[in-house]
């Protein structure tokens, strides 16, 4: 039996994209297909059925429930492509006046959001806090538009993504990883600081990309996502799921007080292999200083994972190595070192980048999976893949 899945259009340029979508998604699944009134001045859905209308008939019999209650029941996903900026702002407020926004309001399922408009529209402080009210909700999944040229014809954020795109995120999505559903997971990213003084630090050039990629795809399939970054490009909610840290002694502090409770533990994190040793409890006068004289000392920092290793009863623990080649035999010692399930080697090419390219050893099965460079999310999918096959 097909899965049920909800296709809403909203008013924008990209809607006339929308029935290609539709002819995808109908290949795969059951599509349920509900336009707002804006929409159809975009595209004609002629010969193709739809939902347009909250209430398009009487109901007289008190037992009979409406159609956005009914597709709620029956559908396991929403799309929203494109996503406009009054939709989008629709939904943040709480607004549930026609059937797109009710059939949002009443969905207890997740909802893929494709926003597409002009880059003023997309950048505007209104439409970022609304999109982190949706984000909040942890029902909603924020798909990025593309930099490009516009309907404007100017070039910025804000362009669609194409159908066939939008198409492949959903199958991403719907790929269920059926044994993350009832595991508690606990991840790390991000980088850390090495403090020389009070305002000065060493250290590295992580993006947090590759963890925040790992974070979107946990929330939405694991029984509960407890995190722990250090710096990152992308700035993150910090609350009691998510734990800000500067250094690898709070980074190892945090995860070990949530690691009894987890089930499944992952360090992406880039964190300093070296401790400055002779720390300065307070700023250091430049004018005060001979800069001839100054030296900085180095003594080996925090393994946080190698402790973690230590203490590890339960648990799935897998570890993340930046090497400049892929030395095999130096990366199944570290497995065996710090206790790991599994070890994902990227390379240091990959800090920064929007992409990667890795090889997975899996414990185990004494496996070694590896994979061409990809996207960063594509990375992150296949990890988490790789996971669920083997915990």
């Amino acid at each position: 039996m097909k899965k049920q899945v909800n296709l809403i259009v909203t008013g924008g340029i990209a809607a006339s994209k929308s029935k290609e979508l539709y002819d995808l998604l109908s290949q795969e699944y059951e599509v349920k297909l509900i336009l707002t009134k804006n929409a159809k001045k975009f595209v004609d859905f002629k010969g193709i059925e739809y939902i347009d209308d909250i209430f398009d008939r009487d109901f007289y019999d008190q037992h009979h429930y409406a159609d956005h209650i009914k597709i709620a029941f029956e559908s396991t996903l929403n799309i929203v492509y494109p996503a406009s900026y009054n939709f989008i702002g629709k939904i943040a407020s709480g607004i549930a006046n026609d059937i797109a926004s009710l059939v949002f309001a009443v969905s207890s399922y997740n909802t893929l959001l494709f926003p597409s408009m002009n880059s003023n529209m997309y950048l505007n402080p209104i439409l970022q806090r609304n999109k982190q009210i949706l984000l909040d909700t942890k029902k909603v999944e924020w798909i990025e538009p593309k930099f490009g040229k516009l309907a404007s014809g100017h070039e910025g954020v804000g362009r669609a993504l194409e159908p066939k795109e939008v198409f492949e995120s959903v199958q991403k999505y719907l790929n269920t990883f059926e044994k993350l559903k009832d595991k508690a997971v606990l991840l790390n990213f991000g980088k850390t600081r090495s403090y020389i003084d009070k305002v000065r630090y060493i250290t590295n050039a992580s993006s947090g990309k590759m963890g925040m990629e790992l974070k979107n795809i946990l929330k939405n399939h694991s029984k509960s996502l407890k995190t722990v970054f250090g710096d990152t490009l992308t700035p993150n909610n910090i609350d009691e799921n998510n734990t800000y840290v500067k250094t690898n002694k709070e980074m190892l502090d945090s995860m070990l007080a949530n690691f009894e409770q987890s089930d499944i533990v992952i360090c992406s994190a880039a964190l300093y292999d070296f401790e400055v040793e002779n720390y300065v409890d307070k700023k250091i006068e430049k004018r005060q200083s001979d800069v001839k004289d100054m030296k900085l000392e180095f003594s080996p920092a925090i393994d946080v994972l190698k402790e973690l290793g230590k203490v590890k009863k339960h648990q799935f623990l897998v570890g993340f190595s930046l090497a400049n080649d892929f030395d095999l035999e130096k990366a199944w010692n570290k497995v065996n070192e710090k206790n790991l399930d599994m070890l994902v080697i990227n390379l240091a090419s990959a800090m920064e980048s929007d992409y990667n390219q890795i090889k997975i050893l899996v414990t185990k099965t004494k496996e070694l999976i590896e994979f061409d460079q990809l996207r960063k999310d594509e990375v992150a999918f296949n990890i988490i893949k790789t996971i669920n096959e083997n915990i």
